[in-house]
């Protein structure tokens, strides 16, 4: 790449990749709390699902390459990528775990209690100890045993923690392909590459059972269930199906039948019953591909599988007689899709490809992303004797949708390869329609027509079926479109699925009557009264457009000068745009030439040539402005059609075959030759600097990588292109997926076996971070040592005090709130007294109250006390002084404090008062050691110890201790501490000085970019307690000013950034009126 390429910004960047659900990697389960969550890798990062409902809750950052291998525990994943290991908590990388030179490619990885077992395709095992980073706690060199024994299928024990072999058991003549452990102690399953599994018992050296064709190759399920292969046998020897090996096992656990699940290459699982040794049950047709995975949960009768055809599925044994039910899954296209295209407002994706699977992915929530059902499959290919992939639909060459009668009937029409129906869909209900759309058999030859309606001998009617190539919808959602490869157009209408009619062309038959046609004079041959038509096209129709008023309907045949491959028409603007499929005069780059017409007028407006191969997929964008085409070439090309000219080159890591821009040009969505997935690119000229896009009008290419499945966690290895600006906008999966793995917050606190866990692997990697002197604490975790509150993390930053929202908003709002605490009718004397309330014994029918015995009673009690507390306090009645004689002697002490008018604060004041004069003395004493304007805390603290403006950060605040004790009130504490400083009238000159010494802290607060949100509701208070008093007094005003110069520098600069946030949520909101 040169230097040229590295500064070009592309004008769509990658954003996130879709569809993707596993790859060829064996899962990983574990438990939090009380949820059970599945790890599993997709390329170069990791998803998480909740199995309780199959969502996805995390995404892993980006991996510097492709995993191999998973292993999972509590909060923390382990990926293997090439030799080393990398450690992941949650979202964030804890720490690598890096083999020693020449090790190999990692092929698997075992959690075993605080060890994690590493082992290479190199015949190397490592030992690590969780947490510790720096080296192996053992390597052992196992040779060629890792690869299952060879041939002959050997096994040995070894004893990790002393790196002793223990035994070596001899091989049943087959290579090992998987090892589980069994429920039962000391007994081991192994999967044999010749389909057998065999239970071995470790301590005895014995073959507890052997099942044959375990991984349920070649055989039906009834004959599997009836025959002698579906028996276990008690010796090994031979059987089974070769070349199909056995790739995933495991053990049911709990109450009930002791079952074994086991999986091959086909796809097919079957279920044994351990006790009796017998085959439970088959699922036929449990995945289109190479099992990957199996897990049985502890406790249930749910089994959870996974394969190499990109799906997570769950099987529930409930039934009566054993079999399983499909209880839920997650699944996405098993092989690369080839058509893609943005449906409605652009929140959904249809796509389809070569697995004759028909999608709709959601772009908000993963969760709404599912397959349309073609009907109950398995219904069918039992009656029919056949697998069900062979009862699907053929894979979809064209389709089109229309929103705008989704509610009423089917909205969506496809076409299908070597199929000359068309197939409509229904998306509100996610199934296939009732209606499919086939022509019509020609009409009887003597049959009379209508004048000028085409001849039932015209070729139009005696041509035979033909495949159908392309479709088209009304943009009023009545009436479909189908064309088909021998030139034929039928219309037919949507709701009721009957045929309205062919488009059709005259011929050029010559005059006079042949074979009982004759000529009529001044028009075309007539057979009984109707007129000779040919199929409206001489070769296949391969797209079709039509425009927004169901006026005009473009079908790709204008004199083009060669074929047409594909065509794009705006529905509004009635331009189209055609792309030549090779063949024309003058050379290649004119055969992939593409022409845009004026279909209204007809004539030819733009011509680009640029492509050298075969252009795969066209698309004009909504405001008809942008045309976008890629080619068999690799790359993909922006044309400004107003313009005329070539905006940028892209080549998007892989030749595109499909591609579709948003209605609002904010996303662009393509597929790419061999990947499974859809990939979506933010448009740049919205999401960042339209200014920094590059024009490639010399016509170099640049290049970007494919988008991953996160967003916003990428490994810089996995991007080519790294420029300033704007970003595209994050994932909602996975912040929703954040909040649903934090909510089992709670749960984890009771299991305290995992807290301990979390305890010590934090410690060790504590100690780990020590010793490499790396800081743990990353900048935003940074908090103030005294008062508790975030740092700032930068000058031109504000920072919340993360305070509760209730105790800032309540502090803005607190007269609203009296107001609407106050009680709505006085209280009101009760009928009758309290029963405790002692009387006077009289005749009167209305109580009389003691209340002499009750104040004698409370100054005796008083006067006790104050005894007692002189007693106490080591003075008594027989102290030196005579005041406190005298005080004893009279029997009680008054509760009202009395001092003298020299008082220390500590006796008059509050600790609110307190602490605020001392913040005030101390940046007193700054400004006299370093007369320099008093910017903010760290300034003043900076100031009054001669630190340097780079020491700013280590500096203590002066007025730490007060915000601390602020930051603590309640907001009725703090309305109180605040009208206890009312200014009066002719009052002393101190209380002037500490409102000002308020107003101070207020200002070196807010110019430090510290509680921010706190300090302007506090202000709000201050204003509405003492505004008059400020106004009223110089001393006060001119602290006022300062602080309002303060805070208009401040909304200055935020609040152009909060409106710009403020509007781009609402544009992608929808939230505009």
């Amino acid at each position: 790449m040169t230097d040229a390429e590295d500064v070009d910004v592309p004008l769509f960047k990658p954003f996130r990749a879709l569809g993707y659900i596993t790859d060829d990697v064996p899962f990983a389960v574990t438990r939090r709390g009380k949820e059970t969550y599945v790890v599993v890798s997709v390329g170069k990062t990791w998803q998480v699902y909740n199995c309780a409902k199959l969502t996805l809750v995390l995404v892993g950052p980006q991996m510097g390459g492709s995993i191999r291998a998973l292993a999972s525990k509590g909060d923390i994943v382990w990926s293997a990528v090439g030799e080393d290991v990398v450690e992941c908590k949650r979202v964030h990388r804890s720490g690598t775990y890096r083999s020693p030179p020449g090790s190999g490619p990692i092929s698997q990885l075992l959690n075993l209690g605080e060890q994690l077992l590493v082992l290479h395709e190199g015949g190397r095992l490592a030992v690590w100890t969780e947490g510790d980073y720096s080296a192996p706690q053992r390597v052992l060199e196992c040779g060629s045993w890792w690869r299952g024994g060879g041939a002959g299928g050997e096994m040995q024990l070894w004893n990790y923690q002393s790196g002793q072999r223990l035994h070596t058991f001899t091989g049943w003549g087959s290579a090992i392909r998987v090892l589980t452990a069994s429920p039962a102690l000391d007994v081991m399953g192994v999967g044999l590459a010749d389909g057998r599994v065999v239970l071995h018992h470790l301590k005895f050296d014995e073959e507890v059972a052997c099942f044959r064709n375990a991984a349920g190759a070649g055989l039906a399920a009834g004959a599997m269930l009836g025959g002698g292969a579906g028996k276990a046998g008690s010796t090994g020897g031979g059987g089974g199906v070769a070349g199909e090996a056995v790739t995933a096992l495991s053990f049911k656990n709990g109450p009930g039948l002791s079952l074994m699940a086991a999986g091959g290459g086909c796809g097919v699982v079957t279920i044994w019953e351990l006790g009796q040794k017998k085959l439970h049950t088959v699922l036929r047709d449990a995945h289109d591909g190479r099992l990957l995975g199996l897990h049985w949960f502890t406790g249930e009768p749910r089994l959870m599988s996974s394969a190499a055809d990109n799906s997570l599925k769950q099987w529930l044994f409930d039934a009566t007689d054993g079999t399983a039910r499909l209880l839920r899954f997650r699944s996405g296209h098993s092989a690369p899709p080839a058509v893609v295209s943005h449906y409605g407002e652009g929140l959904r994706l249809l796509s389809a490809g070569a697995d004759r699977a028909f999608r709709v992915f959601s772009t908000i929530q993963d969760q709404q992303s599912r397959e349309l059902s073609q009907g109950h499959m398995a219904r069918k290919a039992k009656k029919l004797k056949v697998t069900q992939g062979e009862v699907k639909l053929p894979k979809v060459v064209g389709m089109d949708a229309c929103e705008t009668r989704e509610r009423d009937w089917c909205n969506v029409i496809t076409a299908h390869d070597s199929d000359s129906a068309a197939y409509t869909w229904k998306l509100q209900d996610f199934t296939l329609g009732e209606k499919v759309l086939r022509p019509p058999p020609p009409p009887h030859a003597d049959s009379r027509v209508a004048p000028g309606a085409a001849s039932p001998a015209s070729p139009a009617w005696l041509a035979p079926p033909a495949p159908v190539t392309s479709v088209a919808l009304s943009r009023c959602g009545n009436f479909g479109v189908v064309g088909s490869a021998s030139g034929r157009v039928d219309r037919y209408n949507m709701q009721s699925g009957i045929h309205r009619g062919c488009y059709w062309r005259l011929g050029d038959e010559a005059t006079g009557a042949v074979g009982g046609v004759r000529k009529r004079q001044g028009g075309p041959a007539v057979v009984g009264g109707g007129v000779i038509a040919h199929a409206a096209h001489q070769g296949p129709d391969v797209s079709r457009g039509m425009d927004s008023s169901n006026v005009l309907m473009v079908t790709s045949e204008i004199a083009l000068g060669g074929p047409a491959c594909a065509l794009s028409m705006h529905p509004t603007s009635t331009l189209a745009a055609v792309a030549l499929g090779g063949g024309a005069a003058g050379g290649s780059s004119v055969s992939h030439s593409i022409k845009v017409f004026d279909v209204e007028a007809p004539r030819l407006v733009r011509r680009f040539v640029g492509h050298s191969d075969r252009v795969t997929g066209l698309h004009m964008s909504a405001d008809s402005r942008w045309l976008l085409s890629a080619s068999m070439d690799g790359t993909l090309r922006v044309w400004d059609v107003p313009a005329s000219n070539c905006i940028q080159v892209l080549q998007l890591g892989a030749p595109v075959t499909s591609l579709s821009l948003s209605p609002s040009q904010d996303m662009l969505a393509t597929t790419h030759i061999n990947r499974r997935g859809i990939y979506l690119w933010s448009n740049q000229a919205i999401f960042g600097d339209a200014r920094a896009i590059a024009s490639c009008s010399d016509g170099r290419v640049i290049r970007c990588a494919l988008p991953s499945v996160s967003t916003g966690n990428d490994d810089d290895s996995s991007h080519q292109h790294h420029h300033n600006g704007s970003s595209s906008p994050a994932s909602d999966a996975s912040e929703s997926s954040r909040h649903d793995i934090n909510s089992e917050e709670d749960e984890d606190v009771e299991d305290e076996q995992a807290e301990a866990e979390a305890r010590r692997i934090r410690r060790i990697a504590k100690q780990a971070t020590q010793n490499t002197g790396v800081e743990a604490r990353a900048p935003y975790e940074a908090v103030d040592s005294v008062t508790g509150a975030p740092c700032p993390m930068g000058s031109q930053m504000v920072t919340l005090s993360l305070l509760p929202r209730s105790q800032w908003e309540s502090l803005a709002n607190l007269e609203a709130i009296k107001a609407r605490n106050q009680p709505l009718a006085p209280p009101t004397k009760p009928e009758a007294a309290p029963f405790f309330l002692p009387t006077v014994p009289g005749l009167s029918s209305q109580p009389v109250f003691d209340l002499i015995g009750q104040a004698a009673s409370f100054f005796e009690g008083g006067s006790s006390s104050a005894a007692a507390s002189d007693s106490a306090d080591g003075g008594g009645s027989s102290g030196s002084d005579p005041k406190s004689k005298k005080s004893a002697a009279g029997g009680s002490k008054s509760r009202v404090l009395t001092t003298k008018p020299n008082a220390p604060d500590s006796v008059t004041a509050s600790q609110f008062l307190v602490l605020l004069r001392q913040g005030a003395v101390a940046v007193a004493a700054a400004a006299a050691a370093a007369p320099k304007p008093v910017l903010g805390a760290k300034a003043v603290a900076a100031a009054a110890t001669g630190s340097s403006s780079s020491e700013v950060e280590a500096v203590a605040d002066p007025w730490a201790p007060f915000l601390k004790l602020i930051r603590g009130l309640t907001p009725t504490a703090l309305d109180r501490e605040l009208r206890s400083m009312q200014v009066l009238e002719g009052g002393d000159e101190r209380e002037i000085e500490d409102l000002a010494s308020l107003l101070r802290c207020l200002h070196s607060t807010i110019a430090a970019g510290a509680d921010f949100e706190f300090c302007q509701a506090l202000l709000q208070l201050t204003l509405q307690v003492h505004g008059d008093s400020i106004t009223a007094h110089a001393s006060l005003r001119d602290p006022a000013a300062v602080l309002l110069n303060q805070l208009r520098s401040t909304w200055r600069r935020l609040d152009p950034l909060l409106q710009h946030v403020r509007c781009m949520v609402a544009y992608f909101g929808q939230l505009q009126g």
